[in-house]
């Protein structure tokens, strides 16, 4: 069943996410997407109408060094996100 909170999409997000970076097949248009999302989630914007929109033609236009940079920017955005949910979770 999809989530209909933020927090659950992002967790479905968090998930996809580890999928993509451990995966031995490269997943770009999963970063991508999970990218787009999770900058969504952080702007306070609503994540089910955000992924109903989607839409990889976003990126048109962006620079790969911009690509780059968030990408980067999402890998602590990630890693920040994994270990609160962790914690809310009692994993830790």
């Amino acid at each position: 069943m999809v989530g209909t909170s933020n927090e659950r999409i992002m967790s479905e997000y968090l998930i996809k996410y580890g999928l993509a970076k451990t995966s031995g097949r490269g997943r770009p248009t999963d970063l991508l997407e999970t990218l787009y999302i999770s900058e969504r989630y952080q702007a306070g914007d609503d994540l089910a109408l955000a992924r109903a929109k989607y839409d990889h033609s976003v990126w048109n236009g962006v620079r790969s060094a911009e690509v780059n940079r968030r990408l980067a920017a999402l890998d602590i955005f990630m890693r920040d996100l994994a270990i609160n949910r962790a914690k809310m979770w009692g994993l830790n």
